[in-house]
Order: C-alpha cells, then structure tokens, then sequence
C-alpha cells in the first residue's frame, strides 16, 4: 500500500471518530437551524472567487493555505472534517486537486462543482513532462477564463439554494464586472512593454494561457506539472537551450516555489530573478495579495516593470 493509500484510511477511520461531534458555523439563516451554510474551496484562487457570489448565507473555506502549493497538498484529518461538513465543494480540476475526490467520499451532503466544467474547448494541453497531453489546469491565468469560473460558481450556489439566486446573480454580476475592468486594465498595461520582450520564463509551466490571451511567448521553465520534484540536470539543460537565442535575461520565481534553482539559473545566464509571481496560490493578507484581483494586477505591473526594464 502506498503511503498516499495509508493517509487515506487513517483519514477515513479518524473522520467516523470526529463525525459525531458536527463543526457549526453560528451565523445568519441559511442552513438548518439558522446556521450558515459552508462552501469549501480546495484552492485560494477559488475560495476568492466564491465569496465574491456567496453572500452573508454562506461560510466560504479553503483547503489549501495562502503560499502552499495544490499540485503538493497532503489533506489532513481537519480537511477531511471540513469536506464532510460541506453542503457545497467547489474544485478546479485537470490535476491540480484530484485530492478532493478522494476525500468527497466522506460527505454525505456536499454537492462537487468542477468549476472548469465546460471549459474543455479552451484547454491547452501540458506539452511535456509526466502530465504531457493533459488540459493544463491553470486556466484562471486567463481573466476572461476566470468569468467563467465565476459564472460556474454562481450557477452552483442557485443549485444549492433556489431561494438566493437573485442575490447571487446580483453579486456574480458586479464582481464579472470587476473582471472585465481587470482584462482591459491588463491588456493596456501590456501594450507599454515592447513586443519583442513580451517574454517569460518562470518556474513551473503555469503561464500558457496568460500568456495566450495577453500576446506573451513562454520562452522556458523548470517544471511541466510536477513541482514536488527538484529539476534534474536535464531539465536545466533544456531549460537553457530555449533561452539561449531568445535574448531573454529576465526569470521570473513563483511564491510557491523555491527560488534557489532559478537563482543558479539566472546567474549561469548573466541574467537576474526579476520578482516574485503569485499562480497557484494568492498571498498573504499583510502583502494586498490576498484576492485574486490584486494577485493579477500585481503580477501584470511585476511582469510590466521588469520586461520594460530587461537586463
């Protein structure tokens, strides 16, 4: 049995332990009693979205931490209490958090949304490395993908609870309408860096569909989809064959990830690690990071400022 095999099952026996003793939410009306009804997100990027469109009837939870990284995550006894407890699981899918369907299997009431449902025709495919052929997750990188999330998101709370659809209709609105402010302010803030430096290079492969809808070409990176692993020396090798001629000096770290690779890296290069990029997570409160707006608004003026500034 694996050790993944072995987690599963204490999880398991310990959640038959904990079930009996239920973990209320004490809030407005929305659940029975007068509790409020608990949505839980695997991710930060998600959980944003959804108490964006949830409203004062819902407790909103993530699983995984500001800073941690989903594609690493290792659920808890708590998580696996939290995803029984539930009346809704919100998750992205394509690999980044396939852990949740292990775990849905403890909740007797919680309605999963994959909130990628329908997306299937935008998805680009992971080009290399163990996951080669499978839909890149990271679809959020795209603000015009992430309404889509959010359209998903809403449609799920009405399933869950007819009787507020007007009101998650209103709030799903108002925050699209954010969205799109974002796109535009994004595409004009692109539009300053000169077109031949509309390069990146960042850690892991997480970029393709920003890069995609915002006019850049991923030049490299260290890891296709598997993070948990240091890259090998051929990783680096390849790795430095495709910067190599682009002319490209500027590398970009991930706060996720270690940046010591990259540090080497940049280094061998004559080039410089640039700045840090919020993708699989947002960051902490104290930063302004804390919400997937800031998170890319952050990162366009990193990218914007740094390409602008090249070596």
């Amino acid at each position: 049995m694996t050790r993944g095999a072995y987690m599963l099952a204490y999880l398991a026996a310990l959640i038959i332990l904990l079930l009996p003793f239920p973990i209320t939410y004490v809030g407005v009306a929305g659940g029975p009693g007068g509790e409020r009804r608990v949505a839980l997100a695997t991710t930060t990027i998600i959980w944003d979205m959804a108490r964006n469109v949830a409203g004062p009837g819902w407790r909103v939870e993530y699983m995984v931490m500001p800073g941690r990284d989903p594609h690493t995550f290792e659920p808890t006894p708590r998580d696996m209490v939290k995803a029984a407890e539930a009346d809704l699981i919100l998750y992205n899918g394509f690999t980044i958090d396939a852990w949740i369907l292990r775990l849905v299997t403890a909740s007797s009431r919680a309605k999963v949304v994959r909130v990628t449902e329908g997306l299937e025709k935008y998805a680009l495919l992971v080009p290399d490395g163990p996951y080669a052929g499978r839909m890149d997750p990271h679809m959020w990188m795209d603000v015009g993908l992430a309404i889509r999330y959010v359209e998903r998101i809403r449609d799920a709370f009405i399933e869950v609870d007819p009787a507020g659809a007007e009101g998650y209709r209103e709030r799903a609105a108002k925050y699209i309408e954010e969205l799109w402010r974002l796109d535009a302010w994004i595409r004009e803030e692109v539009a300053k860096i000169e077109p031949s430096r509309r390069l990146l290079f960042t850690q892991e492969n997480a970029f393709q569909y920003f890069a995609r809808a915002y006019g850049f070409k991923i030049v490299g990176y260290f890891y296709s989809m598997i993070t948990e692993l240091e890259p090998s020396p051929l990783d680096v090798a390849r790795a430095q064959k495709r910067v190599e001629g682009s002319g490209l000096c500027v590398f970009f770290i991930e706060s996720t990830l270690s940046p010591r690779v990259m540090e080497a890296f940049a280094s061998r290069l004559h080039g410089r690690v640039a700045g840090r990029l919020y993708t699989d997570s947002l960051g902490p409160a104290e930063i302004g990071h804390d919400n997937y707006i800031s998170m890319m608004r952050y990162n366009v003026e990193t990218i914007v400022r740094e390409l602008s500034r090249w070596c």
